[in-house]
C-alpha cells in the first residue's frame, strides 16, 4: 500500500469513525469541538495533489480537489502529510521545521492538529 493509498484510508476511518461513533462526539464535546467549523486545503508537494478535510458538528469529511474558501491551506510533502495523519508529526513542529507552509492563521493550524489528535487518540484506545 503505498503512502497516498494509507493517507485515504485514514482518511476514511476519520469520516466512518466520525459518523459512527458516540464515543468520539462526546470526545469531541468534551473538548469543547463541536462548534469548530474547520476547512482544510492539503497541497501535497511531491504527488502533485490536492486533498481537503472538512471538519463540523463533530463529523470529519475529505476529498480531493480545491476546498472554496478554506480556513487553512497548508503545503507539505507526502510523507511528511501521513506522519501528520498518522500521529508521528505534529503539524507546529514540522512547520517549524520547514517541511509544511500555510496560510491562514494558527488557530486554524492548531484546529487541524487538535482534530487529527483527538481521532487518532480515540482510535488507538477504542
Amino acid at each position: 500500500m503505498t503512502d497516498l493509498e494509507k493517507i485515504k484510508s485514514k482518511l476514511e476511518q476519520y469520516k466512518q469513525t466520525s459518523l459512527e461513533s458516540a464515543g468520539l462526539k462526546e470526545e469531541f464535546e468534551d473538548m469543547d469541538m463541536l462548534d469548530m467549523d474547520f476547512l482544510g486545503q492539503i497541497n501535497i508537494s511531491d504527488a502533485n495533489m490536492k486533498l481537503w478535510l472538512k471538519f463540523k458538528d463533530g463529523i470529519v469529511d475529505y476529498g480531493e480537489g480545491e476546498a472554496q474558501n478554506p480556513s487553512l491551506t497548508f503545503s507539505t510533502t507526502l510523507s511528511t502529510f501521513a506522519g501528520i495523519i498518522f500521529g508521528e508529526i505534529e503539524i507546529s513542529s514540522a512547520h517549524e521545521a520547514g517541511d509544511v507552509s500555510f496560510g491562514g492563521g494558527s488557530e486554524a493550524l492548531m484546529d487541524f492538529q487538535a482534530i487529527t489528535s483527538v481521532i487518532n487518540e480515540y482510535l488507538q484506545n477504542a
